[in-house]
């Protein structure tokens, strides 16, 4: 028999995914499976949240240019969507989040250094080193640091939904700006 305690923090944690899945229209269903067959996952797997969306230094469109391009280049349009809606809600101006969702438009300089410096790292393009001193010696350390977890985290998504056999719900979408 299951310890009653432990059912309840299964109820609650359900309910809190299925709040997030009305709030932002995001399909969680792997969250759901993990929280069926693997709990404690789960609880590793919720510390990511707070990883993919800190931002304490980092200049806000700096900051969403890396999510964004992370998100779109990670290729998981449900993981782009939130991400855009995200920005939208941070007002985030959608000459930018077309930009990077069409590749349609031009970013400024600043924000085009970000963009590249994103694709590099993730590329592993030996460039991303000659992107991040320049972006280190613009907005600072602790803000690339920041722009890197975001790099990390948008990762972590779509790549733990394809291995869970999710890949349905990790499909390119009809992009909203």
């Amino acid at each position: 028999m299951k310890d009653p305690t432990v059912q309840s923090n299964q109820v609650e944690q359900l309910a809190a995914i299925e709040a997030f899945e009305r709030e932002t229209g995001y399909d969680a269903t792997y969250m759901k499976e993990m929280l069926k067959y693997a709990p404690a996952a789960l609880s590793i797997f919720n510390h990511f949240i707070p990883m993919a969306s800190h931002r304490e230094h980092a200049p806000l469109l700096q900051y969403y240019v890396a999510k964004l391009t992370a998100y779109r280049h990670c290729d998981c349009g449900p993981c782009f969507q939130l991400a855009l809606d995200m920005a939208k809600h941070e007002e985030v101006p959608v000459s930018i989040r077309k930009a990077i969702a069409f590749e349609k438009g031009t970013l400024p300089p600043d924000l085009q250094r970000v963009r590249s410096f994103t694709l590099a790292v993730l590329r592993n393009d030996p460039s991303y080193e000659e992107h991040r001193r320049a972006l280190e010696s613009e907005i600072g350390k602790a803000a690339v640091i920041e722009i890197a977890m975001t790099i990390a985290a948008s990762q972590v998504f779509p790549v733990v939904k394809r291995a869970m056999g999710h890949y349905k719900s990790c499909s390119i979408v009809t992009v909203e700006l």
